[in-house]
């Protein structure tokens, strides 16, 4: 018998707590001086508590709040352990982190079918791997995503940690984030508006945001990435900063939007017309 909505929030709920308390007390022994090194050894040890959790409950969604969340408590720690309060360039970092995790998480808490449903993704995935499927799945589920967040959420540290003056770029920061947020909001509800609505199935989101990009939603999760990228330019920090954000990029290039699109052709065939006149990720005029 599938698991109750109630009984998979407990669940959720237990997983996250002891993850919190796993990450503490890696945080405690850590041998590594640097606040982002032991972020990512906890990051680390708290991927695998999560897997076990998937495999015993035979799936693998409980990783899909750390994308969001994760960022968040990172940007609030590091607030605290480099005493940035008074830093502008670090109170705006972490609060462009926090309206787009929370949102997102909130998001995702709204339409989450418990423990009884599991990403359509995930179930493709144990189709084509079979036996292999759970360390397919710690492979390109847990472990890549970890990978990501990670060197991601590298640029936050960099503008928490940084005393550099805060300037125009700062600000060129802080408006990508919003706007990051902003698409992501307006894309999701006009989505969900959509498919609350909608009888035909053979339809597919074509109007709003829709209409100028196929995935605006991924757009703005590409932006969020960007905009911290940026805050850590400004903060002086390596150009190889940006490599959190070009890891996010490319993955939603190269593998979550193939994914989606193969599957909205296999479902239905008008798709392929809006592919050729509508801009793949970044808003832009159709073609006719």
């Amino acid at each position: 018998m599938a698991p109750s909505l109630t009984r998979s929030r407990v669940v959720y709920a237990i997983s996250y707590a002891l993850a919190g308390a796993l990450a503490a007390l890696v945080a405690v022994v850590s041998p590594f001086g640097s606040p982002f090194l032991t972020y990512a050894l906890a990051g680390g040890a708290v991927t695998l508590l999560l897997f076990g959790f998937a495999v015993a409950y035979d799936n693998m969604g409980f990783y899909d709040c750390y994308w969001s969340l994760v960022p968040v408590v990172a940007g609030l720690v590091w607030l605290m352990t480099e005493h940035a309060w008074a830093s502008p360039r670090a109170l705006a970092a972490v609060a462009v982190t926090a309206l787009w995790g929370l949102r997102l998480t909130a998001n995702w808490t709204q339409h989450w079918g418990g423990l009884a449903h599991e990403d359509w993704r995930y179930v493709d995935m144990r189709k084509k791997t079979g036996r292999r499927f759970v360390l397919a799945a710690f492979g390109a589920l847990y472990l890549f995503p970890y990978g990501v967040v990670t060197l991601g959420t590298l640029p936050l540290y960099e503008a928490i940690a940084s005393r550099a003056p805060f300037g125009a770029l700062d600000g060129l920061a802080i408006a990508v984030g919003l706007a990051a947020v902003a698409l992501e909001t307006v894309s999701d509800l006009q989505l969900h508006a959509f498919r609350r609505t909608n009888k035909d199935p053979q339809a597919f989101l074509q109007t709003g945001l829709w209409a100028v990009s196929r995935h605006p939603n991924y757009f703005g999760e590409a932006l969020y990435w960007w905009s911290i990228a940026l805050f850590a330019l400004a903060a002086g920090a390596s150009p190889l900063g940006v490599l959190g954000a070009l890891a996010v990029t490319g993955m939603i290039l190269g593998a979550s939007i193939p994914m989606a699109e193969q599957r909205a052709l296999a479902k239905r065939p008008a798709f392929a017309d809006y592919q050729r006149r509508v801009s793949r990720l970044v808003p832009w005029f159709p073609s006719r």
